[in-house]
């Protein structure tokens, strides 16, 4: 492997700006110049080991003695000759870096070259299976088993990997191929991994598998396609009630799918096939939940509530919050009173439910039960949540902020920062090595006892990595530690970007560090299955429209995971939406994580008939629901943090129906 050293120098100038630490000082330690100088020899070194210049890389690693990224330049040395397996180096580094994250990453990568190239014999040797979790070299490892070791625990290996719903690594076809001719597939496996295909909806992967079942399998098989493209043929019970298992799983999944179609059909077809087939208890619970979320999307309350009503022992918590919603949006109190009494006992004393049973004993019966609502509305309002500062405004009290410092001494903290695991962490993250830098602290992490994640959440603070301080925290279930766990990230862009911006907006600092809070833990480079990108994951289309209104160069897609242009972008866009949507923080929110088309959908649903509590609690998706109650909740938190008081509702949102 060959490279332009003036391309290679450009890539490692560039590296070097975009790893620079985000969020944390330039003066962040007494040591940071000669930390600043060692960098610069480390990527010197990186220089030289892509020109095999093995002199000047000697010489570098002599001058960077004890540096704890030497293990990454042994790595890279490795990676330029990895192709040629030279077997005494890779054993050298593995035992010289057993138990490290570089250490199990190269192991990976000897893996990959090996099954790549059959070199069977070799990856047996160095396969773990304690550490490796990919489907691609657990096929490698069946394949190498079949040819060279135990044949009995490969084919109990390749069954398991067959056994899925989806179409395994391409590293899988030899083993499979090799097993299916030494008849390793049974047409009970077969059959089995067909149903997962369907129930999957690979309908293609599905009659390929078919096609490796006996002829009377293979029948059964395309029965149950037929039925999964049209199950109303379940309506003929006859056809289906027969003594073989393969009518019984063809029955259930087409249910399923016949309760997509027609919920009343599919639930008097069930009472046929129950009776025939007598169905476990947990595929009846599974049955009914389906049927129970048909009626509810198409609001058909009636039969839902008979579903409830004739089938015993059902209950499904999230079908009866959803009729409570209902109830809730047609301000119907009473039956919703009825609703949050079927839920389980913890449930009905979430703050959620809590504020909602106060506000039902308000709406239902006034006066004659304010006390009893009150007791309610204290009871949530000791939460630090959407609901326990909806009930403290109810009651005309103080937020509870519950703010206490998590007892971290300082001497963990430097403990921590010493151990190598660490020390390797920290240096990746500021060469811009990522990937790297978070396989480092993931591993070091992991096993970790809740004093040492605290210890690992105040040291990644301090480093300005404020995602993985508050995922430590959370991970060591202690949640009141407002500064790890609402960090003020990015201050000077995000007051620069709300002070500019604001002028034009409601928008200010709280909304915008509670929007990237939700978002993305204040993970700069965080990139999402959507492609969203950054701190306040914009995606590229969004942020190259917002761009030209907002006049913020934006050229590249990489360039959102700079914190100062995403946050430029993403408050821009805030502003934007609250403009549109009057100045109201709820619909802006709502917007931000659904977009403005389906808000503006359902404003005109609810004709602007509901109170703000009654229209955030009923918004049809889940995630967007959440979204709002959390960004407002973390709104009035940061401006805490920042040393304001901020209410949850403005006034104009409060008053406003929507």
């Amino acid at each position: 492997m060959s490279i332009d050293a003036k391309g290679f120098a450009l890539l490692l100038a560039l590296l070097l700006f975009l790893g620079r630490p985000v969020g944390a000082s330039a003066a962040a330690s007494p040591g940071t110049e000669n930390a600043i100088g060692q960098r610069q020899q480390l990527q010197s070194a990186r220089l030289a080991i892509a020109q095999g210049d093995s002199k000047t890389l000697e010489q570098l690693k002599t001058e960077l003695s004890g540096h704890p990224l030497l293990p990454y330049l042994d790595y890279w040395a490795l990676s330029q000759k990895l192709s040629s397996l030279p077997y005494n180096e890779i054993d050298q580094f593995l035992h010289k870096y057993r138990e490290t994250a570089i250490g199990d990453w190269v192991r990976i990568k000897v893996l990959q070259e090996l099954g790549s190239r059959q070199r069977f014999r070799a990856f047996l040797k160095y396969y773990d299976g304690e550490k490796i979790h990919r489907a691609s070299l657990q096929c490698y490892y069946a394949d190498a088993l079949s040819r060279h070791g135990d044949q009995t625990e490969a084919n109990r290996l390749t069954g398991k990997l067959w056994l899925v719903g989806h179409s395994q690594a391409e590293e899988c076809d030899p083993v499979f191929a090799r097993w299916i001719r030494d008849g390793g597939l049974t047409d009970d496996l077969a059959w089995r991994r067909h149903m997962l295909t369907l129930a999957a909806g690979n309908l293609d992967l599905a009659q390929y598998i078919s096609s490796k079942m006996s002829n009377e399998q293979a029948q059964l098989a395309a029965l149950a396609r037929s039925v999964h493209h049209s199950p109303e043929q379940l309506l003929e019970h006859q056809r289906f009630l027969k003594g073989k298992p393969e009518y019984r799983q063809i029955a259930l999944h087409g249910l399923r799918r016949l309760a997509a179609e027609s919920a009343s059909n599919a639930l008097a077809a069930w009472h046929h096939y129950d009776a025939g087939y007598l169905f476990e208890d947990f595929e009846r619970q599974s049955f009914l939940r389906d049927v129970a979320l048909q009626f509810a999307r198409r609001n058909n309350l009636a039969a839902l509530q008979q579903l409830i009503q004739e089938s015993e022992n059902f209950s499904d918590e999230r079908t009866i919050e959803w009729l409570a919603r209902q109830a809730l949006r047609e301000q119907n109190w009473a039956q919703m009173e009825f609703w949050i009494d079927q839920l389980p006992e913890k449930a009905r004393n979430h703050e959620r439910w809590l504020y909602w049973r106060a506000r039902i004993l308000e709406e239902r019966h006034g006066p004659s039960r304010n006390e009893e609502a009150a007791g309610l509305y204290r009871q949530a309002a000791q939460q630090r949540s959407y609901y326990g500062f909806l009930a403290a405004d109810t009651l005309g009290q103080n937020y509870s902020f519950v703010d206490r410092p998590a007892p971290i001494p300082p001497l963990a903290v430097e403990e921590m920062a010493a151990r190598p695991a660490m020390l390797r962490a920290r240096e990746l993250q500021a060469l811009g090595e990522l990937y790297h830098a978070r396989r480092e602290w993931d591993y070091a992490t992991r096993g970790m006892s809740p004093t040492e994640l605290l210890a690992a959440g105040r040291l990644a603070s301090n480093w300005g990595w404020h995602h993985k301080s508050i995922r430590s925290v959370l991970a060591a279930d202690y949640l009141d530690d407002l500064e790890l766990r609402f960090p003020l990230a990015f201050s000077d862009i995000v007051t620069d970007v709300s002070q500019r911006i604001g002028k034009e907006s409601t928008l200010d600092p709280y909304l915008i560090y509670a929007v990237a809070r939700q978002e993305s833990h204040f993970s700069h480079d965080a990139k999402s299955g959507a492609g969203a990108l950054g701190l306040m994951q914009l995606l590229p289309s969004t942020a190259r429209a917002t761009a030209r209104r907002a006049g913020v160069p934006f050229r590249r897609n990489w360039d959102l995971l700079s914190p100062s242009t995403n946050i430029a972008l993403g408050g821009f866009y805030l502003s934007t939406l609250l403009n549109r949507f009057d100045n109201n923080r709820i619909l802006a929110a709502a917007a931000y994580n659904a977009g403005p088309t389906r808000v503006a959908q359902w404003l005109r649903e609810t004709r602007q008939q509901l109170p703000y509590d009654i229209w955030i609690e009923t918004i049809p998706y889940r995630e967007t629901r959440h979204y709002v109650q959390n960004v407002l909740a973390y709104s009035v938190i940061y401006a805490y943090r920042s040393g304001a008081s901020l209410p949850l509702l403005r006034e104009n949102e409060a008053a406003t129906r929507l």
